[in-house]
């Protein structure tokens, strides 16, 4: 049996803002740098790192791109190193014997995330996400995203890219998942994979909410052909 030694509450509510903040200042990049990279103005991203404003989605992937970490990691407070690389120090650098022993032992870790230690954040547009994986699922994050009725992710007719591959699973609700050219309708059991550099968005046109397990794979699967 396992010994649950946590209260039982809500989940955690990360500060987005407060770790983007850190990891900028971890790689020693101005505010206004990472605001150009990341394609919005530096006033929007102090809005973000100061709690005044939800990122969008959209805004979300990218500032994590361009700090070197995974949605799921900035989440849960990850840093970058401060080297300028934008490598995650929770992602193994494999050039070096001590990180390929770190990714070693992480993919034969047992790690148990009791559900009120699973961090939660909300996004602009009615979207959040509660982060179900920990750091012994080399390259890959799992998320429930939540989209309240009438949420848009991104909001505003645009749509969200970034590198890997997406597993997605309704659990409930109803939702759709504009992949390019292509329109899903999905109803719960009901699945969808597809590469994540393909430009694509998540709407919720209903009236009840809708749950979506998402599981991020960072590394483009061989196809074998």
């Amino acid at each position: 049996m396992t010994d649950r030694s946590f209260p039982t509450t809500e989940s955690p509510v990360t500060d987005l803002g407060h770790n983007i903040r850190a990891a900028r200042k971890a790689q020693g990049m101005s505010l206004r740098e990472l605001a150009r990279r990341a394609g919005i103005s530096a006033s929007a991203l102090s809005q973000i790192e100061t709690g005044k404003t939800r990122a969008s989605a959209k805004t979300a992937y990218e500032l994590a791109q361009h700090l070197g970490v995974t949605l799921a990691e900035l989440s849960t407070g990850v840093p970058a190193q401060p080297n300028g690389t934008g490598t995650p120090s929770s992602v193994p650098n494999h050039a070096s014997p001590e990180a390929d022993g770190l990714a070693a032992h992480l993919s034969h870790a047992v790690e148990f995330l009791p559900r009120e230690v699973q961090r939660t954040v909300s996004l602009n547009g009615g979207e959040s996400f509660r982060v179900l994986s920990g750091a012994s699922l080399p390259g890959a994050n799992c998320l429930l995203l939540t989209y309240e009725p009438g949420a848009s992710s991104p909001p505003n007719d645009e749509f969200v890219r970034h590198v890997g591959h997406e597993f997605n699973y309704l659990v409930s609700g109803r939702l759709i998942i504009e992949v390019g050219t292509e329109r899903h309708a999905l109803a719960p059991g009901d699945t969808l994979t597809f590469p994540a550099t393909t430009p694509h968005r998540l709407t919720n046109p209903w009236h009840e909410k809708a749950e979506l397990i998402s599981l991020f794979l960072q590394t483009t699967p061989h196809n074998g052909r």
